[in-house]
């Protein structure tokens, strides 16, 4: 016959199962879900995406761009402004305080990316890119980006549909708030061609808890 177990080691026995289980529960509360994107671009993972916007106010101008992505910008822009607490006001004359400024061309290396995917292999649509940066003031701080560029491929974008060319839009806004790219089918930040033209909860909860 199998020995009794003491009520020593069943004491132990409990407190261990107690333990895996708590283990457990933690896991569930405190892990990050497998869907969340990143967001900002911190001192200590300068490796990042996306530097966050310096503020709430995002001023953007697009009046150099092409007719039909003006108005895929117009969209990206104002639903921003209506699914988040940050505010988009338009900039008739850009300067060195404008928050974001959009331009499409036929690219080939600018930038140093490879546009059109002959040397990688992988099409870049469009790109958002910090070009004034502002460095965090302490170790355990975030960068913060006063001005964004961005670039759309017309390469791409002349035969994207129009709400490929806002999902497009709203993904490369989206990088100028500080947003990473998400795994979630149902936000605009996926990355790849859809028509998915909105910000999920987890996207606008970043973006609300930052602004």
């Amino acid at each position: 016959m199998p020995k009794k177990p003491s009520s020593e080691s069943g004491v132990r026995g409990h407190i261990l199962a107690l333990s895996t289980l708590l283990a457990f529960v933690m896991l569930l509360t405190f892990a990050p879900p497998v869907s969340a994107n990143a967001f900002g671009w911190s001192y200590l993972h300068p490796s990042g995406c996306c530097a966050q916007a310096d503020n709430k106010d995002h001023y953007y101008n697009y009046s150099s761009l092409t007719s039909y992505m003006k108005v895929a910008a117009n969209y990206a822009m104002i639903k921003l402004d209506s699914q988040t607490d940050m505010a988009t006001h338009y900039d008739s004359t850009p300067d060195k305080h404008t928050d974001v400024e959009m331009f499409d061309q036929y690219y080939n290396d600018y930038w140093g990316l490879d546009w059109d995917g002959s040397s990688t292999g992988k099409n870049i649509y469009a790109h958002a890119k910090c070009v004034r940066i502002i460095s965090p003031g302490t170790i355990n701080g975030w960068w913060k980006c006063d001005q964004y560029e961005i670039r759309f491929d017309l390469a791409d974008m002349s035969r994207f549909s129009e709400n490929e060319r806002k999902k497009t839009t709203c993904h490369e806004v989206g990088h100028t708030t500080g947003l990473d790219h998400s795994s979630q089918s149902t936000s605009c930040m996926k990355s790849g061609r859809s028509t998915v033209r909105t910000y999920t909860a987890h996207d606008v909860a970043h973006i609300n808890g930052r602004f």
